[in-house]
């Protein structure tokens, strides 16, 4: 796997379920208002609370694969693993709800309101708590401030990579208000090339942000800091897997992955047309080009894992 380097293969089962689980539900919540997403928000975190309560007749599959999700991912889980997956993952559906909401309500949001949802609809925290699956760190050393900016920094440099990349996906799709692309382009009034060079420079500074709290964690004794290390080395290989996924994988450019790894250009796709017309006024400001080119943003993470 990308992400995750374990040795244990039940507990890359839990990490691959776990993508699976986020994939299915993305599906069903991107086309759903914030009612019905919460609903399904309520049947997930219910199905990991109570993984071993049978679900109710007729109820939409997400509540069967989240409690088998997790029903079998506990096995294999330490205590505090379990306990930052549910906190985190109840965050994550509390902010696809917001997401839901925004998009019925047509809001554009500003660059630090965006990244106040973003930091938790990516899902960048539940699946971090599932690099703790073997590893036990105690809670007051986990939330120190040096390891909360490190874990902040790896989820903005996977969040807004992702943004560049499916950005003409979601612009096509007519879902791109939720993306730090569209966002940065109508604060700041710039074109997509712009933005994207902004995105990337802005990027420069949290990836020197996240070395540079890496070189200034303090020790906690051999057996913690070599906890600690797995756990930060975890941190970057999510970066620099979700980067390497973004062009093996065909969820984003297709068989063309390759191509655009080695420009670092991607193009805008055909708007698909839908009977709904709430967004036309915003996509129309969005670009006007169907084949302008736009440089994507290569993150580099120089850190020895």
């Amino acid at each position: 796997m990308l992400a995750y380097r374990y040795g244990d293969l039940a507990r890359c089962r839990t990490s691959t379920d776990l993508m699976t689980l986020f994939y299915v539900f993305d599906e069903y919540t991107d086309v759903e208002d914030e009612v019905v997403t919460k609903k399904m928000a309520d049947m997930v975190m219910d199905g990991l609370r109570n993984p071993n309560k049978p679900r109710p007749q007729g109820e939409c599959v997400l509540g069967e694969m989240a409690r088998q999700f997790w029903a079998l991912g506990r096995k294999t889980s330490s205590a505090m693993a379990e306990h930052h997956l549910i906190e985190t993952m109840q965050l994550y559906v509390d902010a696809v709800v917001l997401q839901s909401k925004d998009r019925m309500h047509d809001r554009l949001r500003t660059i630090d309101s965006y990244w106040v949802v973003r930091k938790h609809s990516s899902g960048c925290l539940p699946s971090f708590a599932l690099m703790e699956l073997e590893l036990d760190i105690p809670e007051e050393i986990y939330c120190h401030p040096l390891l909360e900016r490190m874990r902040d920094c790896a989820l903005y440099l996977i969040s807004a990579g992702n943004d560049l990349y499916s950005y003409p996906v979601e612009r096509a799709r007519g879902h791109a208000l939720h993306n730090l692309v569209t966002i940065v382009m109508h604060q700041l009034d710039l074109g997509p090339q712009a933005a994207a060079n902004w995105i990337g420079n802005w990027c420069d500074g949290i990836l020197n942000e996240f070395l540079e709290a890496r070189a200034n964690l303090p020790s906690w004794g051999p057996e913690i800091d070599a906890q600690i290390s797995q756990y930060v080395d975890g941190l970057a290989y999510w970066v620099r897997g979700n980067d390497d996924w973004s062009f093996e994988s065909q969820r984003y450019f297709g068989t063309k992955g390759e191509t655009v790894r080695c420009t670092r250009e991607i193009y805008m796709l055909p708007r698909v047309e839908t009977a709904d017309a709430r967004l036309d006024a915003l996509r129309a400001d969005i670009a006007d080009v169907e084949t302008h080119a736009i440089a994507a943003m290569q993150i580099r993470m120089d850190v020895k894992c």
